[in-house]
């Protein structure tokens, strides 16, 4: 119960994490509003109470699959939140502009809560019931909030070396990544109610990199890994990739490869 506990918050919870910890890192390059971070919070939590409560109502639309095509539209407004939001910050430098992009990432926090949180608050309020339960779900949810908050903190001075050091957008591109990996969910998602063929895998690289190991969850999170993806979900990804790419006008400055070695050394 108690390692179920941390995985299945680590699984759920760790993308909201670095999420933040993403979003904390462009704002301190924007000089963001931090008000506007916590104003996300709430919200999030907000729209993940409501979608518990009326997730029966939802998962029973369109013949039983409404959650999914839910879950997938939600996951691709997401993508397109994070490309205006990136692609908005390097338009202007202006209070008027600062201020937008700081309610566009408390919108983006929030969507990132409601959709990550649910799951685990089904499970969090369905074995609360259960007394000889509690211990071992409370203690589960300490230490899968102290590994979560960890490797967000890494996470943080990583995005902020590399901005300084290797490439001046090095966070918006690892912000991309984590929205384009978004299409490989919403590909599991269509491909559970059949509205998108099934198709063979092409490679298997759980040899490397387990999907379910301690890398593979951390993978999984910020770039949506999959091990054994299908060619409908690499053509998706890079074609997600090719469009945010464009759309965000990278590359902005050259890399700092000089730089980067001088360091390294």
């Amino acid at each position: 119960m108690l390692i179920n506990t941390v995985l299945l918050f680590l699984s759920n919870s760790l993308v909201i994490f670095m999420v933040l910890a993403l979003l904390l890192s462009i704002k301190n390059k924007f000089q963001l509003c931090g008000l506007t971070l916590i104003s996300g919070a709430l919200l999030g939590i907000l729209f993940m109470l409501l979608l518990w409560i009326y997730i029966d109502v939802i998962s029973q639309m369109f013949d039983d699959t409404g959650l999914e095509w839910f879950y997938a539209s939600i996951h691709i407004l997401v993508y397109i939140l994070i490309l205006h939001f990136i692609h908005r910050s390097h338009i202007s430098v202006s209070t008027a502009n600062n201020s937008q992009l700081s309610w566009y990432a408390g919108v983006i926090l929030a969507f990132v809560i409601m959709l990550q949180g649910t799951n685990f608050l089904i499970y969090f309020i369905g074995y609360w019931s259960q007394t000889d339960m509690v211990n071992s779900l409370f203690i589960g949810v300490v230490l899968g909030t102290g590994i979560c908050i960890s490797i967000s903190i890494l996470l943080y001075f990583f995005c902020l070396f590399l901005n300084e050091r290797l490439y001046g957008r090095s966070t918006e591109v690892i912000f991309i990544l984590f929205a384009c990996g978004l299409f490989n969910k919403t590909s599991d998602l269509l491909l559970q109610i059949d509205f998108l063929p099934s198709s063979r895998m092409i490679f298997d690289v759980n040899f490397i990199v387990r999907e379910k190991s301690e890398l593979g969850h951390f993978l999984k999170a910020l770039f949506g890994y999959d091990a054994s993806p299908t060619l409908l979900q690499i053509g998706l990804y890079f074609g997600a990739l090719f469009i945010a790419l464009y759309w965000c006008q990278f590359p902005h400055k050259p890399w700092r490869i000089p730089l980067f070695k001088q360091v390294v050394s």
